[in-house]
């Protein structure tokens, strides 16, 4: 993503933002997060020196000062959960410095960890009962219903109204308007609300509380996907919806996924193309590019060879229009070798099948549902990470998401706890 000098009245946002996240108790540290990922486009950037410091990054090392001032940092015991993250982090940074094996590539995972591993660290120590993660999804449904009048007014006139704040702009393709807001890419924008529909949801419909602005929030969600013009989006949402209608049947979830990969090689072996061919046919806006998205997979497994040990510098060479990695999975790999794609395979295994476990031990039907859509939420970042590769203020809700899997992992895993029939929303937990 090119990044652009901040502007005179983004950085007057991020000193507010700053002061926040320094000022606000700690049940609302969040906040800040939530406002800086809607409100901010992500190209705005402070540049000292060789350094740049976007606003995300900048509200990361200001929430750990916060920490650290007060004395905020509690000890956390680190989970499988929480250790597999880090070994992501740490062996996809390892493995791009020795591919490029310069001081720009080792600067580079520097501000990179800085921003990753520091969210995913602020936010795990801040969530520390089901209260703080209702707070950041109640914030972001706020944040949904405040911004459809803005995307409306983009999706009627064609022109983007946050220009003030960055270099943002609306496309156009095939005739439609694809709106983006603050957000880097129409796609990007989609798929931030398409995956927290599921959430929305959940918290939805295991409280009474804000029950009508979740609900309110859901529509919002789905307006704004549409007027992205986007297939990606679009059918990440279509799955959500059916995903969460089959809850009454997550009992049957491990056949599910045994049939789907017996079906997907059953296909593989009849059909004359390979079956990663069938994402070509997918889309459901005029214009999509399906068959990029097919042609860059069929490229990456013939290319084993040639990203498996340290990743590749570039994917260019692939073929035309295959420079632009726009597959998370492919991306991985091509970063951080095979290692680092096994281990971001295996993070979202660990994830979904914890989530999936509390769901269905749980006795509680609120607290199940809500656990089944944190599995959902999961299967929708899996679902965008074939068409896209994730850049600007999604990775925001990304990490929020990892470090809620870290908080109830444990819980997941303890039969005395999730036997028992509680109310999670309204008595905060202990720490981890």
């Amino acid at each position: 993503m090119e990044q652009a000098t901040i502007t005179q009245l983004t950085l007057f946002i991020t000193v507010v933002l700053s002061v926040m996240t320094l000022a606000l108790p700690r049940k609302y540290i969040l906040l800040p997060y939530v406002i800086g990922a809607c409100w901010v486009p992500a190209d705005q950037t402070i540049v000292i020196e060789t350094l740049d410091f976007q606003v995300l990054r900048i509200l990361v090392l200001v929430g750990l000062l916060r920490m650290w001032i007060r004395g905020e940092m509690t000890p956390i015991r680190w989970n499988r959960f929480d250790k597999l993250v880090l070994a992501w982090f740490v062996v996809g940074s390892i493995v791009y410095v020795l591919q490029w094996m310069s001081i720009e590539a080792f600067i580079n995972r520097c501000g990179r960890m800085v921003e990753w591993l520091g969210l995913y660290w602020v936010f795990r120590q801040t969530v520390r009962s089901w209260a703080d993660v209702r707070f950041a999804y109640v914030a972001l449904a706020v944040c949904a219903i405040a911004m459809v009048p803005f995307v409306a007014w983009e999706w009627v006139y064609g022109r983007n109204p946050f220009t003030l704040l960055g270099r943002v702009t609306t496309s156009l393709r095939e005739g439609n308007y694809r709106c983006a807001a603050t957000f880097p890419h129409s796609i990007m924008m989609g798929l931030f609300w398409a995956t927290l529909v599921p959430l929305f949801v959940g918290f939805a419909k295991q409280q009474q509380k804000h029950r009508l602005l979740l609900w309110a929030a859901v529509g919002a969600s789905a307006f704004m996907i549409m007027a992205t013009a986007s297939s990606t989006p679009v059918l990440t949402l279509g799955a959500v919806g059916v995903l969460l209608l089959l809850y009454p049947l997550r009992l049957n979830t491990r056949a599910a996924a045994w049939g789907t990969v017996a079906m997907l090689v059953a296909l593989h072996i009849v059909m004359k193309a390979p079956v990663w061919q069938l994402v070509a046919r997918v889309g459901v806006i005029s214009g999509s590019t399906g068959w990029h998205r097919y042609y860059l997979i069929d490229q990456a497994i013939r290319h084993f060879s040639e990203w498996m040990f340290l990743g590749t510098r570039s994917t260019a060479h692939w073929g035309l229009g295959l420079g632009d990695v726009t597959n998370q999975f492919i991306l991985e790999g091509v970063r951080g070798g095979f290692a680092a794609f096994v281990l971001f395979c295996v993070i979202l295994f660990v994830g979904a099948r914890a989530a999936l476990r509390w769901s269905l031990r749980c006795r509680d039907k609120g607290e199940s549902f809500l656990a089944w859509g944190v599995f959902v939420t999961i299967i929708a970042h899996c679902l965008s990470f074939i068409g896209v590769s994730y850049f600007g203020q999604i990775s925001m809700v990304w990490y929020l998401l990892l470090a809620n899997v870290g908080f109830f992992y444990d819980r997941a895993w303890e039969p005395s706890r999730l036997a028992s029939r509680t109310v999670v929303m309204t008595r905060p937990q202990p720490v981890l």
